[in-house]
Protein backbone atom coordinates (compact mmCIF):
# COMPACT_ATOMS: atom_id res chain seq x y z
CA UNK A 1 0.00 0.00 0.00
CA UNK A 2 1.07 3.60 -0.98
CA UNK A 3 2.46 6.02 1.87
CA UNK A 4 0.61 8.87 2.33
CA UNK A 5 1.79 12.24 2.67
CA UNK A 6 -0.27 14.51 5.04
CA UNK A 7 0.11 18.20 4.79
CA UNK A 8 -1.32 20.15 7.88
CA UNK A 9 -0.38 24.36 7.80
CA UNK A 10 -0.60 26.04 11.52
CA UNK A 11 -1.28 29.63 11.52
CA UNK A 12 -0.98 30.64 15.00
CA UNK A 13 -3.80 28.19 16.07
CA UNK A 14 -1.15 25.32 17.52
CA UNK A 15 -3.74 24.19 20.04
CA UNK A 16 -5.88 23.20 17.15
CA UNK A 17 -2.90 21.31 15.40
CA UNK A 18 -2.47 18.93 18.92
CA UNK A 19 -6.26 17.55 18.43
CA UNK A 20 -5.57 16.93 14.55
CA UNK A 21 -2.38 15.46 15.27
CA UNK A 22 -3.41 13.47 17.84
CA UNK A 23 -6.64 11.97 15.70
CA UNK A 24 -4.11 11.41 12.58
CA UNK A 25 -1.66 9.26 15.04
CA UNK A 26 -5.02 7.24 15.78
CA UNK A 27 -5.81 6.38 12.18
CA UNK A 28 -5.99 2.25 11.58
CA UNK A 29 -3.79 2.88 8.82
CA UNK A 30 -0.09 3.35 9.12
CA UNK A 31 2.08 4.33 6.53
CA UNK A 32 1.74 8.03 6.43
CA UNK A 33 4.35 10.66 7.06
CA UNK A 34 2.89 13.98 8.90
CA UNK A 35 4.32 17.48 7.98
CA UNK A 36 3.28 20.50 9.78
CA UNK A 37 4.19 23.54 8.47
CA UNK A 38 3.93 26.58 10.60
CA UNK A 39 3.22 29.67 8.09
CA UNK A 40 5.57 31.94 10.38
CA UNK A 41 3.21 32.28 13.11
CA UNK A 42 4.93 34.57 15.30
CA UNK A 43 4.00 32.99 18.38
CA UNK A 44 6.19 29.64 18.76
CA UNK A 45 3.67 27.25 17.57
CA UNK A 46 6.22 24.77 16.39
CA UNK A 47 8.09 25.21 19.86
CA UNK A 48 4.98 24.77 21.87
CA UNK A 49 3.73 21.62 19.33
CA UNK A 50 7.42 19.69 19.83
CA UNK A 51 7.22 19.97 23.38
CA UNK A 52 3.69 18.41 23.06
CA UNK A 53 4.78 15.52 21.54
CA UNK A 54 7.34 15.05 23.90
CA UNK A 55 5.88 14.81 26.61
CA UNK A 56 2.89 12.75 24.92
CA UNK A 57 5.78 10.77 23.39
CA UNK A 58 3.69 10.69 20.38
CA UNK A 59 6.43 10.05 18.08
CA UNK A 60 9.91 10.77 16.85
CA UNK A 61 9.88 13.53 14.89
CA UNK A 62 11.95 15.87 12.82
CA UNK A 63 12.68 19.77 12.46
CA UNK A 64 13.48 21.68 9.31
CA UNK A 65 13.93 25.48 8.08
CA UNK A 66 12.14 26.40 4.93
CA UNK A 67 15.45 26.55 3.28
CA UNK A 68 16.77 23.06 4.41
CA UNK A 69 13.51 21.86 3.70
CA UNK A 70 14.12 22.51 -0.45
CA UNK A 71 16.51 20.27 -0.11
CA UNK A 72 15.16 16.82 1.58
CA UNK A 73 14.17 13.45 0.23
CA UNK A 74 10.49 13.15 0.99
CA UNK A 75 11.70 9.38 0.98
CA UNK A 76 13.49 10.10 4.71
CA UNK A 77 11.17 11.79 6.20
CA UNK A 78 10.02 10.25 9.53
CA UNK A 79 6.57 10.01 10.97
CA UNK A 80 5.96 13.48 11.99
CA UNK A 81 8.01 16.32 10.83
CA UNK A 82 7.76 20.20 11.38
CA UNK A 83 8.77 22.75 8.69
CA UNK A 84 9.02 26.31 9.66
CA UNK A 85 8.14 28.84 7.03
CA UNK A 86 10.25 32.31 7.04
CA UNK A 87 7.35 33.91 5.51
CA UNK A 88 3.47 34.06 5.33
CA UNK A 89 2.13 33.92 1.60
CA UNK A 90 -1.21 32.29 1.98
CA UNK A 91 -2.47 29.27 2.21
CA UNK A 92 -1.19 28.22 -1.48
CA UNK A 93 2.47 29.34 -0.40
CA UNK A 94 1.90 27.30 2.95
CA UNK A 95 1.59 24.15 1.30
CA UNK A 96 3.38 24.29 -1.88
CA UNK A 97 6.78 24.46 0.77
CA UNK A 98 5.97 20.65 1.06
CA UNK A 99 3.94 19.91 -1.92
CA UNK A 100 7.12 20.60 -4.00
CA UNK A 101 9.07 18.46 -2.40
CA UNK A 102 6.53 15.73 -2.96
CA UNK A 103 6.10 15.90 -7.05
CA UNK A 104 7.03 13.04 -8.92
CA UNK A 105 6.75 10.77 -5.47
CA UNK A 106 4.43 7.59 -6.04
CA UNK A 107 2.64 8.18 -3.07
CA UNK A 108 -0.67 9.70 -1.62
CA UNK A 109 -1.03 13.69 -0.54
CA UNK A 110 -4.18 14.51 1.76
CA UNK A 111 -4.17 18.18 2.67
CA UNK A 112 -5.60 18.34 6.16
CA UNK A 113 -6.55 21.66 7.83
CA UNK A 114 -5.58 22.37 11.15
CA UNK A 115 -9.07 22.67 12.60
CA UNK A 116 -9.92 18.96 11.02
CA UNK A 117 -10.57 16.10 13.62
CA UNK A 118 -10.13 13.19 11.36
CA UNK A 119 -11.80 9.56 12.15
CA UNK A 120 -9.64 6.54 12.65
CA UNK A 121 -10.53 5.15 10.15
CA UNK A 122 -10.51 7.55 7.30
CA UNK A 123 -6.94 7.51 6.16
CA UNK A 124 -7.81 3.73 5.30
CA UNK A 125 -10.94 4.49 3.71
CA UNK A 126 -9.43 6.79 1.63
CA UNK A 127 -6.45 5.08 0.29
CA UNK A 128 -9.10 1.97 -0.23
CA UNK A 129 -11.20 3.92 -2.44
CA UNK A 130 -7.98 5.32 -4.09
CA UNK A 131 -6.03 2.84 -4.98
CA UNK A 132 -8.77 1.04 -7.88
CA UNK A 133 -9.29 4.45 -9.17
CA UNK A 134 -6.69 6.00 -11.64
CA UNK A 135 -4.48 8.40 -10.73
CA UNK A 136 -6.48 11.51 -12.28
CA UNK A 137 -9.09 11.36 -9.24
CA UNK A 138 -9.12 14.15 -6.62
CA UNK A 139 -10.86 12.72 -3.25
CA UNK A 140 -13.14 14.50 -1.11
CA UNK A 141 -14.25 13.39 2.52
CA UNK A 142 -17.52 13.61 4.07
CA UNK A 143 -17.01 16.70 6.30
CA UNK A 144 -19.25 16.94 9.49
CA UNK A 145 -19.28 19.47 12.10
CA UNK A 146 -16.96 19.36 15.76
CA UNK A 147 -19.41 20.36 17.49
CA UNK A 148 -22.35 18.30 16.38
CA UNK A 149 -20.61 15.31 14.89
CA UNK A 150 -23.72 13.71 13.28
CA UNK A 151 -24.71 16.22 11.23
CA UNK A 152 -23.18 16.38 7.91
CA UNK A 153 -21.58 19.87 7.08
CA UNK A 154 -20.84 19.43 3.59
CA UNK A 155 -19.71 16.37 1.05
CA UNK A 156 -16.20 16.92 -0.47
CA UNK A 157 -16.56 20.66 -1.39
CA UNK A 158 -18.43 22.16 -4.02
CA UNK A 159 -19.72 23.88 -7.78
CA UNK A 160 -18.73 26.85 -8.61
CA UNK A 161 -21.76 30.25 -9.43
CA UNK A 162 -19.36 31.57 -12.17
CA UNK A 163 -22.48 34.44 -12.64
CA UNK A 164 -21.85 35.51 -9.12
CA UNK A 165 -17.99 34.47 -8.28
CA UNK A 166 -19.32 32.54 -5.27
CA UNK A 167 -19.54 28.81 -4.25
CA UNK A 168 -22.18 26.13 -3.24
CA UNK A 169 -21.00 23.56 -1.04
CA UNK A 170 -22.46 20.02 -1.50
CA UNK A 171 -24.84 19.55 1.47
CA UNK A 172 -27.15 16.69 -0.17
CA UNK A 173 -25.49 13.04 -1.02
CA UNK A 174 -27.73 13.17 -4.15
CA UNK A 175 -25.50 16.46 -5.20
CA UNK A 176 -22.33 14.55 -5.53
CA UNK A 177 -22.34 14.76 -8.84
CA UNK A 178 -22.24 18.42 -8.89
CA UNK A 179 -19.07 18.53 -7.52
CA UNK A 180 -16.75 21.01 -8.82
CA UNK A 181 -13.94 21.47 -6.63
CA UNK A 182 -13.13 19.33 -3.53
CA UNK A 183 -12.25 21.69 -0.30
CA UNK A 184 -8.73 22.11 0.77
CA UNK A 185 -9.42 21.34 3.97
CA UNK A 186 -9.51 17.41 2.95
CA UNK A 187 -8.02 16.93 -0.60
CA UNK A 188 -6.75 13.49 -1.20
CA UNK A 189 -4.58 13.36 -4.55
CA UNK A 190 -1.85 11.04 -6.00
CA UNK A 191 1.68 13.29 -5.91
CA UNK A 192 1.60 12.42 -9.64
CA UNK A 193 -1.03 14.95 -10.18
CA UNK A 194 1.23 17.91 -8.72
CA UNK A 195 3.38 17.35 -11.71
CA UNK A 196 0.41 17.05 -14.08
CA UNK A 197 -1.54 20.19 -12.80
CA UNK A 198 1.26 22.26 -11.18
CA UNK A 199 1.13 23.30 -8.10
CA UNK A 200 -1.73 25.52 -5.83
CA UNK A 201 -1.93 29.22 -7.25
CA UNK A 202 -0.73 31.29 -4.64
CA UNK A 203 -2.09 34.88 -5.91
CA UNK A 204 -5.12 34.37 -4.11
CA UNK A 205 -3.62 34.09 -0.08
CA UNK A 206 -6.70 33.06 1.27
CA UNK A 207 -9.74 30.89 -0.14
CA UNK A 208 -9.98 29.79 -3.63
CA UNK A 209 -7.02 28.42 -4.73
CA UNK A 210 -8.47 24.58 -4.08
CA UNK A 211 -11.58 26.06 -6.70
CA UNK A 212 -8.95 26.90 -9.32
CA UNK A 213 -6.59 23.93 -9.25
CA UNK A 214 -9.42 21.84 -9.06
CA UNK A 215 -10.88 23.57 -12.03
CA UNK A 216 -7.64 23.26 -13.79
CA UNK A 217 -7.40 20.01 -13.12
CA UNK A 218 -11.12 18.96 -14.32
CA UNK A 219 -10.01 20.62 -17.64
CA UNK A 220 -7.16 18.41 -17.63
CA UNK A 221 -9.56 14.96 -17.00
CA UNK A 222 -9.62 14.45 -13.81
CA UNK A 223 -12.79 13.55 -11.95
CA UNK A 224 -13.95 14.96 -8.66
CA UNK A 225 -14.99 12.55 -6.16
CA UNK A 226 -16.02 11.91 -2.48
CA UNK A 227 -15.48 8.95 -0.29
CA UNK A 228 -18.31 8.10 1.85
CA UNK A 229 -16.39 6.14 4.05
CA UNK A 230 -13.95 8.57 5.21
CA UNK A 231 -15.19 11.37 7.96
CA UNK A 232 -13.48 13.80 9.12
CA UNK A 233 -15.00 16.97 11.55
CA UNK A 234 -14.29 20.56 10.94
CA UNK A 235 -14.65 23.12 13.40
CA UNK A 236 -15.26 25.89 10.86
CA UNK A 237 -12.94 28.86 10.29
CA UNK A 238 -11.09 29.02 13.85
CA UNK A 239 -8.13 30.30 11.95
CA UNK A 240 -9.84 33.32 10.60
CA UNK A 241 -13.38 33.37 11.11
CA UNK A 242 -16.61 34.99 9.81
CA UNK A 243 -15.08 38.65 9.38
CA UNK A 244 -14.10 41.15 7.69
CA UNK A 245 -10.85 39.08 6.30
CA UNK A 246 -13.01 36.28 5.27
CA UNK A 247 -15.26 38.93 3.22
CA UNK A 248 -12.40 40.13 1.63
CA UNK A 249 -10.59 37.70 0.00
CA UNK A 250 -13.41 35.52 -0.90
CA UNK A 251 -15.20 38.43 -3.04
CA UNK A 252 -11.91 39.39 -4.22
CA UNK A 253 -10.78 36.03 -4.91
CA UNK A 254 -13.59 34.87 -7.02
CA UNK A 255 -13.34 37.99 -9.08
CA UNK A 256 -10.37 36.76 -9.90
CA UNK A 257 -10.89 33.00 -10.50
CA UNK A 258 -13.35 34.69 -12.77
CA UNK A 259 -10.93 36.98 -14.77
CA UNK A 260 -8.65 34.35 -15.24
CA UNK A 261 -10.91 31.67 -16.67
CA UNK A 262 -14.32 33.28 -17.17
CA UNK A 263 -13.98 36.86 -17.74
CA UNK A 264 -16.93 37.47 -19.64
CA UNK A 265 -18.93 36.95 -16.67
CA UNK A 266 -16.75 39.45 -14.06
CA UNK A 267 -19.19 42.20 -14.24
CA UNK A 268 -22.12 40.43 -13.66
CA UNK A 269 -20.12 38.68 -10.85
CA UNK A 270 -19.24 42.76 -9.56
CA UNK A 271 -23.00 43.60 -9.90
CA UNK A 272 -23.66 40.30 -7.25
CA UNK A 273 -21.23 41.12 -4.83
CA UNK A 274 -22.94 44.51 -4.63
CA UNK A 275 -26.30 42.56 -3.61
CA UNK A 276 -23.95 40.93 -1.58
CA UNK A 277 -22.44 44.02 0.33
CA UNK A 278 -26.17 45.85 1.07
CA UNK A 279 -27.29 42.61 2.34
CA UNK A 280 -24.44 42.27 4.90
CA UNK A 281 -25.50 46.12 5.66
CA UNK A 282 -29.49 45.14 6.52
CA UNK A 283 -28.41 42.37 8.74
CA UNK A 284 -26.21 44.87 10.77
CA UNK A 285 -22.61 43.07 9.30
CA UNK A 286 -20.62 45.98 8.75
CA UNK A 287 -17.52 44.75 8.97
CA UNK A 288 -18.54 41.95 6.66
CA UNK A 289 -20.07 44.41 4.54
CA UNK A 290 -16.89 46.38 4.45
CA UNK A 291 -15.07 43.27 3.50
CA UNK A 292 -17.28 42.44 0.40
CA UNK A 293 -16.31 46.54 -0.74
CA UNK A 294 -13.05 46.78 0.08
CA UNK A 295 -12.35 43.11 -2.29
CA UNK A 296 -14.51 44.29 -4.77
CA UNK A 297 -12.09 47.42 -4.96
CA UNK A 298 -9.03 45.78 -4.59
CA UNK A 299 -9.86 43.42 -7.37
CA UNK A 300 -10.72 46.62 -9.79
CA UNK A 301 -7.55 48.45 -9.00
CA UNK A 302 -4.69 45.74 -9.41
CA UNK A 303 -2.85 45.74 -12.22
CA UNK A 304 -4.65 43.40 -15.43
Amino acid sequence: MLKVFIVVLNYKKWQDVVECLGAIFRSTYNNYSVIVVDNNSGNNSLQHLMEWVDRSALSEYQYFERTAFQSVNAESLSKLVFVQNDSNNGFAAGNNVVLNRLKGQDAYVWLVNPDMVVAEGALAALVDFAQPRPKETVTGVVIKYHSEPDKVYYFGGGRINYNSATVTLIEKKEMIPQLEFISGGALFIHADLLSRIGLLPEEYFLYWEEADWCYRAGNAGCRMEVCLDAICYDKVSTTIGRGFLADYYYSRNGLMFLSKYKSNKVWIAVFFASLRYLRRLVAGQRERAKGVYKGVMAFIKQPK
